[in-house]
């Protein structure tokens, strides 16, 4: 039997078609490969910083628009978290607040990954990443993952 390359992958969901296609190819990697799984959701603070800062935003819109960033998270990671569990796939959640590639990153490194997906290019994580990064661009993910 060949090494194992890949035992913990993380994805970066972001609510976008592009990473919810990184999600149903990671469930489909770790039903294949048996690997660990998690998804990651970053509340980008860092970005409503700024806007404050630069007074696009009022402190109070600012506390909103983060808080409903939250709930965001909090709904497409469920969603993910039921698409593993329907492919009888654990799989861990977890939100966290910053700069999106900064926390990604950590997160990685925290969870000890071997490979993070994501579903479009993002140039700062793969740069910044201390694993492999893996870039979802099938476009019939959804129909693959339908059968598999």
């Amino acid at each position: 039997m060949g090494k194992v390359f890949f035992k913990k992958l993380i994805v970066a969901i972001n609510g976008r078609e592009s990473s919810i296609c990184a999600a149903m190819y990671s469930i489909m990697m770790a039903r294949t490969y048996n690997t660990e799984l998690k998804f990651v959701y970053v509340v980008d603070t860092a970005t409503i910083k700024y806007l404050s800062l630069n007074r696009f935003l009022v402190s109070s819109e600012a506390e909103d628009f983060s808080e409903k960033l939250k709930k965001d998270g909090e709904h497409y990671l469920n969603y993910v978290k039921m698409l593993a569990i329907s492919k009888g796939i654990k799989a861990e959640t977890e939100i966290r607040s910053g700069g999106v590639f900064t926390e990604v990153v950590k997160s990685a490194d925290e969870f000890e990954s071997d490979l993070i997906i994501l579903g479009s290019e993002n140039k700062d994580i793969y740069e910044n990443a201390h694993c492999p990064v893996l870039v979802v661009k099938d476009k019939d993910i959804e129909a693959k993952f339908k059968i598999f």
